[in-house]
């Protein structure tokens, strides 16, 4: 598990234990199998990392609280991530729309280059 993978697994595992006091409470909570957050807690799996999203709306929290700080590799991502998190606020399904005209907009212009 690298680094990153690492402190995002202790953030989520942190949440869990203070927002639902059991891992199967929270796996309940999430719909995840049995053994899953025992998997997690183990170091036997990093499948959180797939669904941080998912599992930062059981919890409560932006899915951004999940990163560790200066996760970003680079001072554009770190522009990129920064302005994500800006919209935070935006309602789900604007959020989701906004995401979708980025990618749009990235894929056009990343063609346009080759």
């Amino acid at each position: 598990m690298n680094e990153h993978t690492e402190r995002t697994r202790e953030i989520l595992l942190s949440l869990l234990s203070e927002r639902f006091g059991t891992d199967s409470a929270f796996e309940e909570a999430a719909a995840l199998t049995p053994k899953t957050v025992s998997n997690w807690r183990l170091g036997r799996s990093s499948s959180f990392m797939k669904m941080l999203p998912e599992l930062a709306e059981v919890l409560g929290v932006r899915a951004s609280v999940l990163f560790p700080s200066g996760q970003a590799e680079d001072e554009e991502e770190g522009r990129l991530l920064r302005l994500w998190r800006g919209a935070s606020h935006l309602p789900l399904g604007e959020r989701r729309a906004l995401l979708s005209t980025l990618e749009s907009v990235i894929r056009l212009y990343l063609g346009r280059q080759n």
